[in-house]
């Protein structure tokens, strides 16, 4: 058993948070369900139900977390892409903090010892070369 810092179980405090919340919930499901006549009209309960609010703000209560929940998850969606995703031209999205990036002097150097040779490094092609490379007529001249 977890022992709180002062010697009491968590286990029997959290216990008695199920219970209760449990215990609310299952009378919120029976009060929003039962008839408003007939049964409970002329009983001990009548007292007890008029202390209670209008039946309506249960459902326009579960609307409200509802539909909170659901501008919660789009407003975590909308903060992980456009705060925490980096932009495109930043290495950090080909690559991360164990990768070895490659660092060439000029493009030439870059595009004879990498292009058609298969590296340990992660590198970044110009687009130029790229192209060159895919769609030049005769692709043993490159350069």
């Amino acid at each position: 058993m977890q022992k709180d810092d002062d010697g009491t179980d968590k286990e029997y405090e959290w216990f008695s948070y199920y219970i209760s919340v449990t215990s609310v919930l299952a009378l919120i499901i029976i009060w929003s369900l039962l008839p408003d006549d007939g049964l409970w009209s002329n009983s001990v309960f009548k007292a007890v139900l008029d202390i209670l609010p209008q039946r309506n703000w249960v459902i326009y209560s579960q609307c409200l977390v509802l539909m909170g929940m659901l501008y919660g998850y789009f407003a975590i969606l909308m903060y992980n892409e456009d705060v925490l995703t980096p932009p495109l031209d930043d290495l950090r999205t080909i690559t991360d903090s164990k990768g070895e990036t490659i660092i060439c002097a000029n493009d030439v150097e870059l595009v004879q010892k990498y292009a058609f040779k298969e590296s340990s490094g992660i590198i970044d092609l110009p687009i130029m070369d790229v192209c060159e490379i895919l769609y030049a007529k005769d692709n043993g001249n490159v350069l």
